[in-house]
């Protein structure tokens, strides 16, 4: 991708999901973190969902099971790592 279009889509990614935690409806945030984390850019996408985590008040020192946007995040990124491995870029016979 150009370094328009990234910046595009991290602008879009940020806005929708804070669009999300400003309406109250949280699927719109979790819409949000998943573009960025399926774009490609998890970086972005996991201190994203860390800061809606901690903005949704997360306890401080609680199990990992209590951040529920940085799981998404996490699970965006495994899913783009999976599908790049074994979807994207194959010829026809090595895909599912």
């Amino acid at each position: 991708m150009s370094n328009v279009t990234i910046k595009w889509v991290l602008a879009c990614s940020f806005a929708t999901a804070a669009a999300g935690f400003l309406l109250p409806f949280w699927p719109l945030s979790v819409a949000g973190i998943l573009l960025s984390s399926l774009s490609g850019r998890w970086i972005f996408a996991i201190s994203v969902g860390l800061l809606f985590d901690i903005a949704y008040g997360a306890p401080m020192n609680a199990p990992f099971m209590f951040f529920p946007f940085t799981l998404v995040a996490l699970l965006g990124v495994v899913g783009r790592y999976l599908g790049a491995k074994y979807l994207f870029n194959k010829s026809l016979p090595d895909t599912l």
